[in-house]
């Protein structure tokens, strides 16, 4: 973990209680390019803000008799499937696990795993048993009905659970796991939503570096963000980015304008709220009002 992560875990800590234009439009999820200037392209490179469970594709059953019962027929499977190796889910880093399974037997397995959601993060470690060759379920005490199973799916483990597990805030296990290890949506975010010039001239209007690099260029990276070529209410062109960090307390909006000017309201948990703006004549407080779909 780098030392930016654990400065904002000792944030989140603290506040625990409380609450481009001219660049080409890309469609990350096609992955095509539109060579059209009067296309308008929303790319939301964010993990769900609203929910702590993902469910995966499991056709097993969420009820916690069929769990209980379910697990009390676990049972030796010499032709089980290969479960060993290392299986990574999720499409955003800050909602996302990945899981480590080892010592594979008849009766079942060992494993260990590590789970994000944003800036907290739960890991667990145990072994799961055989109930089914392509199914193995942990139970993660005998005290309680909670639950996490492993099914395979072909090169897919659907792996759904039931109960927190220890984790809490919001951190969840429950997705799909592939044993390739693909590309975050937020990956490289700041150069997709942003020009390099874009981004120099939002650091000099910031001008406080830990502000920038802490709350603003970090937010970025692993907040949930969406942006989308738009236009202003006054029908001038720009690009609308959006970007919210859940444990973090932070949050903004941009609205880069084709001619060059920037508008950014950032705001950070008890340190900032504030409009940074090149455009000299503005007198809003907030940024210029958008064209909304």
């Amino acid at each position: 973990m780098n030392k930016r992560r654990i400065l904002a875990l000792m944030f989140v800590l603290l506040m625990a209680s409380a609450t481009g234009c001219g660049k080409d439009e890309v469609n990350i999820e096609s992955g095509e390019k539109s060579t059209s200037s009067e296309a308008s392209v929303e790319v939301v490179s964010g993990a769900s803000v609203d929910s702590a469970e993902e469910d995966s594709a499991s056709v097993l059953d969420s009820s916690e008799d069929y769990w209980s019962k379910l697990y009390s027929e676990a049972k030796e499977c010499p032709n089980a499937a290969n479960f060993e190796g290392k299986w990574y889910g999720g499409e955003h880093s800050s909602y996302s696990g990945e899981i480590t399974i080892t010592d594979q037997s008849e009766k079942g397995f060992h494993f260990s795993g590590f789970f994000y959601y944003y800036l907290h993060t739960g890991e667990i470690e145990g072994d799961a048993l055989f109930v089914k060759d392509n199914v193995a379920v942990y139970k993660y005490t005998e005290a309680e009905d909670e639950y996490l199973s492993f099914e395979m799916d072909g090169d897919t483990v659907h792996v759904k659970q039931v109960g927190l597990l220890g984790f809490g805030m919001n951190v969840w296990a429950g997705r799909d796991y592939t044993r390739d290890k693909k590309a975050f949506k937020n990956d490289d975010i700041l150069n997709k939503a942003y020009t390099e010039s874009q981004l120099s001239e939002i650091q000099k209007l910031i001008g406080d570096d830990e502000l920038y690099e802490d709350y603003f260029k970090f937010g970025t990276e692993i907040g949930a963000v969406g942006y989308k070529d738009t236009e202003t209410k006054s029908g001038e062109k720009c690009r609308l980015v959006d970007c919210l960090v859940p444990t973090y307390g932070t949050e903004y909006t941009a609205v880069l304008m084709d001619n060059g000017k920037i508008y950014l309201k950032l705001k950070v948990y008890g340190t900032c709220d504030k409009l940074y703006t090149n455009d000299s004549a503005y007198t809003g407080e907030d940024v210029p009002e958008t064209v909304s779909e």
